[in-house]
C-alpha cells in the first residue's frame, strides 16, 4: 500500500471499551454523502481485548469486511499502537484502521496516536475528529469541508445535537470562555434546530469548535501542532481551538452531528453518578487552561470551581465535592497527565 491511498479525509476516533458506540457511529459514517472521500482511523485506549471485540464486532454485524492482508503504511514498531487491523466500510470504499494503545493515552494522546503517523504521509488534506458516541448525518462531513474551503477556516465545527433531543441544538459551532466567570458556554445551547442565525456572529464569538465534531485542515495541523496531552481528558479541544484561532475557526450549521454526550467517561443523571475522574480532571485541568491562556483569570477560576464543589455537596454528593478539592489542588500544583491514582486503578 502507497502513501497516496489516504483518502481527502482521516476520521479519528478513540474508543474505550464501547464498541456499540463506534457501530453507531460507523453506521452514521456508512451513509455519508460520496465527496470528500474519507478513511477512518480508531485508536482503542481499553487494551488488547477491547480492541480484538471491536474489530471482530465491527465485521459480525456486518458494517466492515476485512482489508486484504497487505501491507500498510503505518509501522508499529515506531508508533504507541501495539497492533494495527486493517478493514474497509462494507457500504463505501472507505477503509478502516483500528489500532490498539500500547496504555490508555487519554483523548489527546488517542488522537495523537494517529494524528504524528499521517503527518508523514501525503494525500489528505484535513482530519475530522468524532467523539466515538456521536453519529453523523449524511452530509456532514461535506459541509464541514466547504465551510473550511469557502470561508478559509483551519478549524470548523457542527451543529451538535443530543441523541434525545434532536430537535434542540447542543453547540452551534463549538465554545466561547467567558474571561470574567471562568469557563466554556455552549454556543446555541437550546435553540431550535431550525432557527434563524447570525453566521458570522458565532464564528465571531467561537474560541473552538466543539470536540465532540471538528473538522481541522492539514495546513492548520501542521502550523498549531497535535493536540496537548497534557490534558489527558478535557479541555484538549477548547486548547487546540485557542490555538488555531488566528487561521480561523468556523461553523458549517448543514453539519449535523448527534451526540450521545459522554458514554466513553460515563454520562450520569445525578450528581453523586458524575465519574469522580470526571470532575477531578475538568477542575484540574481548568486550572491549567486558564493558566496558558488567561493567566489573569486564575483567581476567579478557582471561585467558579469552588462554587461547583459547594454545589455538589447540597446535591448530595461529598465524593464529587472531594474530586473538585483534589483537582484544583493538582492543578495548581502543575500535574498534567494521567492521574497517577487512576493509572493504579486500571
Amino acid at each position: 500500500m502507497t502513501a497516496d491511498r489516504i483518502a481527502d479525509v482521516a476520521v479519528l476516533i478513540v474508543g474505550f471499551r464501547n464498541p456499540a458506540d463506534i457501530l453507531n457511529c460507523l453506521t452514521g459514517l456508512s451513509k455519508a454523502a460520496i465527496a470528500p472521500g474519507f478513511d477512518v482511523f480508531i485508536c482503542e485506549n481499553g487494551g488488547q481485548t477491547a480492541y480484538e471485540r471491536l474489530a471482530r464486532d465491527l465485521i459480525d454485524r456486518g458494517l466492515c469486511v476485512a482489508a486484504n492482508d497487505e501491507p500498510g503504511p503505518f509501522d508499529i514498531g515506531t508508533s504507541r499502537l501495539t497492533d494495527i487491523e486493517q478493514l474497509q466500510l462494507t457500504a463505501r470504499p472507505s477503509r478502516v484502521w483500528i489500532g490498539c494503545a500500547a496504555e490508555n493515552l487519554g483523548y489527546a494522546g488517542g488522537i495523537n496516536a494517529w494524528l504524528a503517523p499521517l503527518l508523514k504521509l501525503s494525500g489528505w488534506r484535513g482530519v475530522w475528529i468524532l467523539n466515538p458516541d456521536t453519529k453523523p448525518e449524511a452530509h456532514a462531513l461535506t459541509a464541514l469541508v466547504e465551510r473550511a474551503e469557502a470561508g478559509g477556516k483551519g478549524m470548523v465545527g457542527s451543529t451538535i445535537v443530543d441523541e434525545d433531543r434532536p430537535e434542540h441544538v447542543r453547540f452551534r459551532g463549538g465554545l466561547r470562555w467567558q474571561r470574567l466567570a471562568p469557563r466554556s458556554v455552549p454556543i446555541g445551547l437550546g435553540d431550535h434546530l431550525g432557527a434563524p442565525h447570525d453566521l458570522l456572529s458565532i464564528e465571531d464569538a467561537m474560541d473552538s469548535p466543539s470536540g465532540a465534531s471538528m473538522y481541522v485542515t492539514r495546513a492548520c495541523v501542521e502550523a498549531i501542532g497535535l493536540m496537548d496531552e497534557r490534558y489527558f481528558l478535557f479541555f484538549e479541544d477548547l486548547d487546540w481551538g485557542m490555538r488555531a484561532k488566528r487561521f480561523g475557526l468556523g461553523y458549517a450549521s448543514a453539519s449535523i452531528v448527534s451526540h450521545g454526550r459522554g458514554t466513553t467517561t460515563g454520562s450520569a443523571r445525578t450528581a453523586a453518578a458524575i465519574p469522580k475522574l470526571t470532575v477531578y480532571l475538568q477542575h484540574r485541568n481548568g486550572v491549567h487552561f486558564v493558566r496558558r491562556f488567561f493567566p489573569w483569570g486564575l483567581p476567579a477560576r478557582i471561585a467558579v470551581s469552588l462554587l461547583y464543589a459547594v454545589r455538589f455537596l447540597i446535591r448530595r454528593a461529598p465524593g464529587n465535592f472531594i474530586a473538585v478539592i483534589k483537582g484544583v489542588l493538582a492543578g495548581l500544583k502543575g500535574e498534567v497527565g494521567r492521574p497517577g491514582w487512576h493509572r493504579q486503578q486500571s
